[in-house]
């Protein structure tokens, strides 16, 4: 471990500058795609390198807008090849084409057909689509899933959904329409954040959990690669206060790449530089700073503390698979975790999880998910 946090799974938020304005992004954040930033991302990736995470997520912003990208993640392949997935806004895929050959997984957020994309995106979910045919057609026909090594290949694609109470009446047909484009482009749904607010489906608790199935049915049937983890959000019976135990596992970086675990833990906020702390006087700010000071105390005399007051659809199908319970999400990210888990890895997690986490915890199961998880699903 390193900083208390096993870094398997790294998101580097590689710039603050994105060229659409969604409504689930912070404003105060994101800068015109225009915009100057002045840094020097390949030292930025050599502080990344430091903790070896074997899963890369590079998110923004929007990541096509950075020149350097290709030769940033050329460097990670060479110098300790994690897994590299890139989220991207839709707005033109084939700018990514030269870092392709380093791509695993090219993540395409879609919130639905036409219009209803336009109003939470900004852009056409048809026209987003149809690049994304034309990205195919023009690579000789090689679809998602291809052998990497082959002469045009691309990545794996899925394409990421937030399922709102805006979209949800459209997504059986939205499902059919990424099935036309290929059936081995996979759909992952996940719920809005926070689990509250007006647009949530699961708002409503369990009744709406369960209206959210049934759609989910009419998609599995409309396009078979389809997946969500509203299942890894509904373990808790308290969204307000939640025990998340993949935040020792993940960890995040800026733009500069900077360290930060989740936003719980004090220690890891007081090394950023983005004025963190103004947050604490918006509304929830001081129950959250409450935590991280009970957090840090706790950590100080040598005990885990798994509280956190801050639901999100990070990568909480680890949470189900250290609870022995199985997750349909888990495969889009067990596969970049094969290979690059040693004998040590697996020793260490388990003490971890028997310890504080689930005493029943069965790592050898767990293992055989990893390095044999197939194609299987998304």
């Amino acid at each position: 471990m390193i900083n208390g946090n096993f870094c398997w799974i790294a998101t580097w938020k590689v710039t603050d500058r994105c060229n659409l304005r969604c409504t689930y992004c912070d404003p105060s954040i994101m800068t015109r795609a225009d915009a100057c930033e002045n840094m020097n991302r390949f030292e930025a990736l050599d502080r990344i390198a430091a903790y070896r995470p074997r899963v890369l997520n590079i998110s923004g912003g929007e990541p096509s807008l950075v020149k350097e990208l290709p030769g940033l993640l050329a460097r990670a392949k060479a110098v300790w090849n994690p897994s590299v997935r890139v989220v991207h806004n839709g707005t033109g895929p084939e700018k990514l084409s030269e870092s392709f050959p380093y791509i695993d997984r090219l993540v395409i957020s879609i919130d639905g057909p036409g219009e209803v994309n336009a109003a939470t995106r900004g852009i056409s979910g048809d026209a987003v689509l149809e690049r994304i045919a034309r990205l195919l057609a023009g690579r000789g026909g090689s679809l998602p899933g291809s052998d990497k090594s082959a002469d045009g290949a691309l990545p794996e694609i899925t394409v990421n959904t937030v399922v709102t109470e805006a979209n949800i009446g459209t997504l059986p047909g939205f499902a059919s329409q990424v099935n036309s484009v290929s059936p081995n482009i996979g759909l992952a749904l996940l719920p809005v954040m926070p689990v509250e607010c007006e647009l949530s489906v699961l708002r409503e608790g369990e009744k709406g959990y369960r209206r959210f199935l049934d759609v989910y049915a009419k998609m599995k049937l409309a396009h078979g690669a389809v997946v969500h983890n509203f299942d890894c959000v509904m373990r808790h019976g308290d969204f307000r206060k939640i025990q998340c135990y993949n935040q020792y596992f993940t960890v995040r970086f800026s733009p500069r790449g900077e360290f930060f675990a989740c936003g719980a833990n004090i220690g890891s906020q007081l090394r950023r530089t983005d004025g963190v702390f103004k947050k604490v006087f918006r509304k929830g700010g001081v129950r959250k700073l409450f935590t991280m000071l009970s957090r840090a105390l706790k950590g100080g005399m040598g005990k885990v503390d798994f509280t956190c007051r801050n639901m999100c659809n990070c990568d909480s199908w680890l949470d189900m698979l250290f609870l022995g319970q199985d997750t349909g999400y888990a495969p889009i990210t067990l596969r970049g975790l094969r290979g690059r888990l040693s004998d040590g890895d697996y020793r260490e997690l388990d003490e971890f999880v028997r310890k504080n986490i689930n005493s029943g915890f069965d790592v050898n199961r767990f293992r055989v998910m990893v390095e044999g998880c197939g194609n299987d699903g998304v």
